[in-house]
């Protein structure tokens, strides 16, 4: 058998004796809403007598929006709530299961506009009806009549009564916002901040006639007040809230408009004041940021009630609603030369800069490449102008050594002809010499080819372009050299004069003095070179040395060559003691 309810009102919601227990209960829907943290949850509140009170459903059902206005009998298990969201702390509430434990008593008004109206005697301040929140909390549906004023958010009115009361109302969905000076009917739930009377999901319909006139000719708007930049915040609270004010600051953000509402900050007096211009959005929108301006509008103080147990409402700002679009001014435009602009400008300098370095920096890279290809171009030229002149330097020696030594052989020839016959031991003479003459023809011109292909002169290290041109000609002979002289700083011409002159040293040590090692020394002092070469072999009579008579042309060509060069030879031997030669000419 189910359990038969309790009744209960509101204030026993927190008695530990219905704690957890099924009760019923009983009251106006004044709103329902949505749980932010958790959409599951929806929470109806509730007006009663004994003051309000909340019931909290899980629930998707859209016939809970039907409850709006009528007197509904809820039932459920009294401040008994699961956790919702992360909230640890609640207010006690009934938690009701499905949408039927709510029960219609008496449905919402048909007409909202028929429900009793609050007159001005009933809003003031010393009436003991309306004196409190509470009290307030405890009505049904109210109307109230007056002529708007303002327009904030989009849906929030603020209207004067003919006596002169200020109000507000919260329209709900659906409702199309009044203009201003529009004269309306506002039907809804009482509530207050502490300042004005405020109307919560509230109907709104335009008088005229009588009704309309009335209020036109008893609820004339005094002259707006002009607030100073160093205005006084405490008398802004005190005596403003309510009533049109002039303002005067600087556009600090360009103002924003999601559809529905456009506010725009203004900097007064080093405070930042919001406007709402949702009256004038399209004229807003076209003002710049740091813009002059003089905003005229409503002035409405800024509460908020989260803590229940302060005894008054947290004052957080006020904001200027305006009405319509003459309510806001442009005194002055906004500099060319903005901060913004500044930072622009700085910006596209920094990237030009960066552009023009990157550029250099490419330009640079294409000059040091072209000119290392056009070193390399240069080079390759000079050393081919190089290797073309010593080619003709060589084909001329070649073409004076070859002429003159075949020039001898046909003078030996024609020498043992005409002797042949009369002195056969003369003829055979003449023959050997002219056969020693053109073994040294065929080696002259041996090693002159083979210059023309070496690539010595290449060889960054001396004493190997010295070991490299004399290793081929010494046989078998044992062969040290020690050449302490910088490559880089002998011309090439120089250069191959000391190889041939080394070569052909170290040939003849080897050939005709039957050396067994040669050694090649060099060294460079006061800008010349001076270089000698050594062997063991078996050495000779240097007064009596065979000559070009006797088919050798060694030293002579030798010598003809350093005298070419500005250079001097000096020939140490002996039979028996080996040869040195030492060679000094200029670099």
């Amino acid at each position: 058998m189910a359990a038969t309810p309790v009744s209960a009102t509101a204030p026993q919601l927190s008695d530990a004796a219905f704690d957890s227990r099924l009760v019923s209960m009983r009251g106006i829907v004044s709103d329902i809403i949505t749980d932010e943290i958790d959409p599951r949850w929806k929470f109806v509140l509730f007006r009663s007598d004994e003051g309000p009170f909340v019931a909290a459903i899980a629930t998707d059902s859209p016939s809970l929006a039907q409850l709006v206005g009528a007197t509904v009998s809820a039932k459920g298990i009294a401040n008994s709530l699961p956790y919702v969201g992360r909230r640890s702390f609640m207010t006690p509430q009934l938690l009701v299961y499905a949408p039927s434990d709510f029960t219609v008593i008496s449905p919402a008004l048909n007409d909202p506009f028929s429900a009793p109206r609050i007159s001005d005697d009933a809003m003031n301040i010393k009436n003991v009806l309306y004196k409190s929140p509470v009290e307030l909390s405890k009505t049904g549906m109210r109307r109230a009549d007056g002529r708007v004023i303002a327009v904030a958010k989009g849906r929030r009115i603020f209207f004067r009564t003919a006596g002169g009361r200020l109000c507000s109302a919260d329209l709900k969905d659906g409702e199309t916002p009044p203009a201003c000076g529009e004269a309306v009917a506002v039907a809804g739930f009482p509530d207050t901040d502490l300042f004005i009377l405020n109307f919560t999901r509230a109907s709104c319909r335009t008088l005229s006639g009588e009704e309309a006139a009335a209020l036109h000719a008893a609820a004339e708007e005094t002259p707006p007040s002009r607030l100073p930049p160093d205005f006084d915040m405490d008398k802004i609270l005190r005596d403003y809230y309510g009533y049109v004010v002039t303002l005067r600051g600087t556009v600090f953000a360009a103002p924003s408009y999601d559809g529905k509402a456009s506010t725009m900050n203004l900097l007064c007096g080093g405070r930042i004041v919001q406007v709402d211009v949702t009256s004038c959005h399209e004229t807003a929108a076209v003002i710049a940021p740091g813009s002059e301006v003089e905003a005229t509008g409503l002035c409405v103080i800024n509460t908020t009630t989260w803590n229940p147990l302060h005894p008054f409402p947290r004052i957080d700002q006020f904001t200027i609603v305006t009405r319509s679009c003459g309510d806001v001014t442009v005194v002055r435009t906004p500099p060319w030369w903005t901060p913004a602009r500044l930072a622009a400008v700085i910006a596209a300098l920094f990237a030009v800069l960066i552009a023009l370095y990157g550029w250099n920096y490419i330009l640079r890279r294409i000059i040091r490449r072209r000119e290392r290809q056009l070193v390399k171009s240069e080079i390759a030229q000079t050393e081919a102008d190089l290797r073309v002149d010593e080619r003709t330097r060589l084909a001329a020696e070649i073409h004076d050594a070859l002429s003159q030594t075949l020039t001898g052989v046909s003078f030996q020839l024609d020498a043992a002809n005409k002797t042949l016959s009369e002195d056969p031991v003369s003829a055979a003479r003449f023959l050997a010499v002219a056969k020693r003459t053109l073994l040294s023809c065929r080696e002259e011109l041996r090693r002159c080819l083979w210059d023309l292909r070496n690539d010595t002169l290449g060889e960054s290290d001396f004493s190997e372009a010295v070991r490299r041109t004399i290793r081929p000609s010494i046989g078998g002979a044992e062969l040290a050299v020690r050449f302490e002289i910088r490559r880089q700083r002998v011309s090439d011409s120089t250069a191959h004069a000391v190889l041939s002159i080394a070569r052909e040293l170290a040939s003849n040590a080897a050939r005709h003095g039957g050396a067994r090692h040669v050694r090649v020394a060099g060294e460079m002092q006061s800008g010349k070179i001076r270089f000698s070469v050594r062997d063991d072999g078996r050495g000779f009579d240097t007064a009596n040395r065979p000559g070009p008579n006797e088919g050798h042309f060694g030293l002579q060509g030798i010598k003809e060559r350093i005298a070419r060069l500005g250079g001097s030879l000096k020939i140490e031997s002996a039979p028996g003691v080996g040869t040195k030669v030492t060679v000094e000419i200029g670099k």
